[in-house]
């Protein structure tokens, strides 16, 4: 599949962390995340991803915002602290009031392309260019 993919849509070596507890939803990212040229680093729990993120040089998180019963956001402001980019991926619309907390992050609602995927990680990293 990925020489159906042209130049604009690489990821090539990026380093990227994500996290899902979906194990179907995890595996098809991974794959097609690493089939762009991304290095993934899978997390399926907030305690797996925080140590990943303090043990890792990371240059972005895909953050599935319920984990069970608790979210991402602890992620997420660790991705903060270590100047990480990041999105968050959610079943809920993006409009859900808990996104409120999160002005300018990209809310993507599964399921979810990965061509859309990789666009908005693209168009998160060129924003801090």
């Amino acid at each position: 599949m990925s020489g159906d993919l042209n130049a604009g849509e690489s990821l090539r070596g990026l380093r990227i962390m994500l996290v899902e507890d979906d194990p179907l939803i995890s595996l098809d990212l991974e794959v097609s995340l690493s089939e762009l040229g991304a290095i993934v680093t899978p997390a399926s729990s907030v305690p797996d991803a925080l140590k990943i993120m303090a043990a890792t040089p990371l240059d972005f998180a895909v953050l599935d915002f319920e984990l069970g019963a608790s979210t991402s956001e602890a992620i997420a402001h660790a991705a903060i602290a270590h100047n990480v980019l990041f999105l968050y991926l959610s079943g809920y619309s993006e409009r859900d009031e808990r996104f409120g907390r999160w002005p300018g992050i990209d809310v993507l609602a599964k399921p979810i392309s990965v061509r859309t995927l990789a666009r908005h990680i693209r168009q998160t990293l060129a924003r801090r260019a």
